[in-house]
């Protein structure tokens, strides 16, 4: 409680926008950023080809500080976008009256992951922790089934959001069967039904911005690569900045105007507010032990891919792995000094362009990247404090 209320209290000050003595400029404040990464990685920030996208927000101060956004240019947020369908589910959980204890039913979808085992029924509260602990993929696919698609950009829209895209299940790409959705059943924790959603034809959307032709080539199931771009305008699609935003809206909601605020109440509000916090070692059941899943098998800034957070650090965020793209929004509090901020970030691990083939450089550079710059931003901001 006492971080959710340290949380809560930069709220004012962040709807009141300011310059801090010595943050300067976007481009100064970053690079006084880079300067404290190993020199290497601090290149990768600054070097085209890996796309780098960043932004920073000061809560205390106001302030906004962003480095190479392309906010019309396709890349793939990965498992980012499962950030907006929770909060997504999470409204209608909250409209219905429930909270994460609440089962939602749904027939096996028609296209996209859902491993042979995955029950019917599963609680909120438990796909939840699958998402934000871990990052499996078929909590999504069951919350798209169950909301529809065009619900889910009717809302996205009147949040101000117009230009995101989950068009499509988690693993597929069929554009047909990804406009369908089964609907479900919305259950009490003791099995009495609550709602029954329908099922639903969603309109056809695609990529708001035009082409989304990327890559030098794709493989295929068979091995073989496909030369020339690779057509992604049926892909999901979240801004780096939009996914950052939403984050916000539910973090400290009092810094936006009530129509971009999140409907979640109450005792569904806490318990999202610890799975978005929630490393593996301590989300609860299922349990995940510590030596297959360390605090940075889903999440990179300041882990990498392995190690613990800092102590102090509570980590509030989303991250997303796919196609060679490494992407991580995240609401940092260091408890200690009583300091926030919020960082997003995008960094592209894929020298030979190809698509589909498992071979990216994310040990090599997209890893390394995301956890010196998470620690590069904390020491700057200790220091503007000191």
């Amino acid at each position: 409680m006492r971080r959710r209320a340290f949380l809560l209290g930069s709220a004012a000050l962040l709807a009141s926008p300011r310059r801090a003595r010595g943050a300067g400029t976007a481009r100064g404040w970053w690079e006084a950023v880079f300067a404290r990464m190993p020199s290497a990685l601090a290149e990768v920030a600054r070097d085209p080809q890996f796309r780098v996208q960043l932004r920073c927000l000061r809560p205390a101060h106001g302030e906004r500080f962003d480095w190479g956004l392309q906010p019309r240019r396709w890349y793939s947020a990965g498992s980012v976008v499962k950030l907006p369908m929770a909060l997504l589910m999470a409204e209608r959980l909250s409209a219905l009256g429930l909270d994460a204890r609440a089962r939602l039913e749904v027939a096996p979808p028609a296209s996209g992951e859902w491993p042979s085992g995955e029950p019917a029924a599963e609680s909120f509260a438990h796909g939840l922790r699958r998402t934000f602990a871990v990052s499996d993929n078929a909590p999504f696919n069951r919350w798209y089934e169950l909301l529809g698609t065009d619900a889910v950009h009717a809302r996205l829209a009147a949040m101000g959001w117009p230009h995101v895209r989950l068009i499509a299940r988690l693993g597929s790409a069929d554009r047909k069967a990804n406009r369908r959705t089964g609907g479900g059943r919305v259950r009490e924790e003791d099995g009495r039904i609550v709602a029954a959603l329908p099922a639903r034809d969603g309109r056809p959307r695609r990529f708001p911005f035009g082409a989304a032709l990327d890559g030098t080539g794709w493989r295929e199931d068979d091995g073989s690569v496909r030369p020339g771009p690779h057509d992604f305008a049926h892909a999901n699609f979240l801004p780096l900045a939009d996914a950052l935003d939403m984050l916000q809206a539910f973090l400290v909601p009092e810094s936006v105007p009530r129509w971009r605020r999140w409907r979640i109440a109450g005792p569904l509000r806490a318990q999202l507010l610890h799975a978005l916090a929630a490393r593996p070692r301590d989300a609860g059941e299922p349990t995940w032990p510590e030596a297959t899943h360390p605090d940075g098998y889903a999440r990179w800034l300041f882990v990498g891919d392995g190690g613990r957070y800092p102590p102090e650090l509570t980590v509030f965020g989303k991250a997303g792995m796919a196609y060679g793209f490494l992407t991580e929004t995240a609401w940092v509090v260091d408890r200690a000094r009583g300091l926030q901020f919020a960082l997003a970030a995008s960094v592209y691990a894929n020298r030979d362009g190809v698509f589909n083939d498992d071979r990216y450089e994310y040990a090599e550079v997209a890893l390394p990247f995301l956890h010196a710059l998470g620690h590069a931003v904390w020491d700057h901001e200790r220091e503007l404090a000191a």
